[in-house]
């Protein structure tokens, strides 16, 4: 598969996780899409993993770039929700942000990210930041897992 087609299709996170935001306004089926996309988005990115192995790419750059999108799209959350006042943050860059990691099943990971704040089942930034680097790992993983899986055949 030619590099430049890999590259784009690391934009699919951003796109489902667009389509999980949308159809979440839809009764019923938002809920259910919520859940089946999230795992489908799972199930694509250990495919990616495994196409970028089979590619030109050596295996560092290949996660850099496989997972450039989550990783620029986690640099954007972090800057505008921790460096940014309120009154200055862009919108546009902050619900941008936030798409890639609408495409992960972050409420397997809800629970985790609350035992970063200070105070016992409260969500607050604290725990919405550590579900988003904690969502950006497990993507890091699965992608990894696919190359492996791939390695190995």
């Amino acid at each position: 598969m030619k590099k430049s087609t890999l590259i784009l299709w690391t934009f699919i996170p951003i796109l489902t996780g667009y389509l999980v935001n949308s159809l979440l306004r839809v009764p019923v089926l938002g809920e259910i899409f919520f859940y089946v996309l999230t795992v489908a988005t799972t199930a694509f990115w250990f495919w990616m993993g495994r196409q970028f192995e089979k590619s030109t790419f050596k295996t560092i750059p290949a996660i850099l770039i496989g997972n450039a999108t989550g990783i620029i799209s986690l640099l954007i959350y972090l800057w505008q929700f921790l460096l940014v006042a309120s009154e200055n943050r862009s919108v546009f860059l902050a619900g941008f942000s936030q798409m890639y990691n609408a495409s992960v099943p972050g409420y397997l990971f809800g629970g985790i990210a609350r035992l970063f704040e200070t105070e016992p089942n409260y969500v607050g930034t604290r725990t919405l930041v550590a579900l988003h680097v904690i969502c950006e790992i497990y993507m890091i993983i699965v992608f990894v897992i696919g190359m492996v899986v791939e390695k190995r055949i």
